[in-house]
Order: structure tokens, then sequence, then C-alpha cells
């Protein structure tokens, strides 16, 4: 842990790995006229998520007492946690992500070629942020059953840096570019790399892990 007023980058650890992986996926980083302002959030139906999980995370890692609260977004409303935390915010941009858009954020160098539980947390980091995991019906079969874990980024750079990753953790994927959108997709296909996601990445996002559990069941049946 470290206190408000340190700036120094902190040293890469697991969980600062996830940080910065749920950072790219869903954080925000922005200038006011008063200072610097960093915040997630996500779907109200997260809640248990950031509770449980991110805000912890928080806490561990910067030494603040971090809340969640209920914001304006989206239809109903979004939950999430804001701060002007000086070390969170120096962190993230001591890792080369600075404010503003993510339209060109990458990988940190440090993060792409560091060893496998620091590559694995930021990939969980990620998905849990901003993945999806969802399972088709191959040949008509009645139950959607075939595992897909996707993701997608307005940065060409982020998608083709995960690409790289995912093959050095052990993993293959195959991408695809919306160009209409601007929009740059990737994704795992099908039981074996589902199974290795589960055993050596997973998840503390409760949507996802219900569909991982649900599927997994179906495959012991």
């Amino acid at each position: 842990m470290i206190s408000k007023s340190m700036s120094m980058k902190l040293k890469l650890t697991p969980e600062l790995s996830e940080f910065i992986g749920m950072h790219i996926g869903d954080g925000t980083l922005y200038k006011t006229n008063r200072a610097l302002v960093w915040e997630m959030r996500g779907d109200l139906k997260e809640q248990s998520f950031y509770d449980n999980h991110v805000i912890p995370l928080l806490k561990i890692l910067f030494n603040d007492d971090f809340k969640g609260k209920i914001r304006t977004g989206g239809k109903r409303g979004v939950y999430g946690v804001q701060t002007t935390n000086k070390s969170l915010i120096q962190t993230i941009i001591s890792f080369g992500i600075n404010p503003g858009r993510k339209s060109n954020i990458s990988i940190p160098e440090d993060i792409l070629n560091s060893n496998f539980l620091i590559q694995t947390r930021f990939l969980r980091g990620y998905f849990d942020t901003d993945g999806c995991v969802r399972f088709d019906k191959p040949n008509k079969h009645k139950i959607a059953y075939y595992p897909k874990i996707e993701f997608a980024s307005s940065s060409k750079k982020l998608r083709d840096d995960l690409k790289l990753l995912l093959r050095r953790v052990g993993l293959e994927s195959y991408t695809w570019d919306v160009k209409n959108k601007l929009e740059f997709k990737l994704c795992l296909a099908g039981k074996i790399k589902t199974l290795f996601w589960i055993k050596n990445i997973c998840s503390k996002n409760p949507k996802h892990l219900d569909k991982f559990l649900k599927w997994l069941k179906l495959q012991i049946n």
C-alpha cells in the first residue's frame, strides 16, 4: 500500500496489472478545471462486482477509502467509483496511459513482456470490464453450447496487442474489423480455449461467472 501523496511508479504486481486491465476496459481519466479525475462505472446490475471486488482492490493498491455510488447515465443509471486520488492517477499515467479518448490506447509494454501471472491478471481485469462471453448453436443445435469470448475496441493497437498477449499466454484468437463503425474485434472460440480461460484467467464479475458456471454444468451433463 502507498500513501495518497506518492506519485512514483508502483511495482507491477498481479493486482496492479488487473487494475490496469480494468482501466483500459472501462475506466476514464479526464481533466476538469480543478483536477484530474478517474472513474469507472458499469450497469446497475454490476454493483456487487464493484462493491465486492473493484473497490477492495483499489483500497489495497492505493490506501484510500473508495466508495461506490449510483450515477446518472444509460437508461436507468450506472454504478461505479470516482476519485481524484493522486496515487491512482499518477500510477495510470506512469504506464503511458494519458487522459482523454482511448482510440489510440495500447497494452503497456511492462505487461506485454511480463510473466504469466501478470499477463493473465491483466486479461481478467480487461475481460471483466469490457469483454463478453456468449454461446452459439452450431449446426442448428437446440442448445446454445459453443462458447465464444469476445472483445471490441475503438483502438486497433489495443486489439492487436491483445491478440499478441493472448498468444503469449497460450491462446490463439481471430480478429476482424467493422469498418463502418471503426470497431476492431477479437474472438476466442471453442471448448478447449474456454476451459483454459476458466482455469487460468477466469472472472471476478458475476455476470461472466454465472455464464461460465451454466456452461460447465452442460459439459458435465
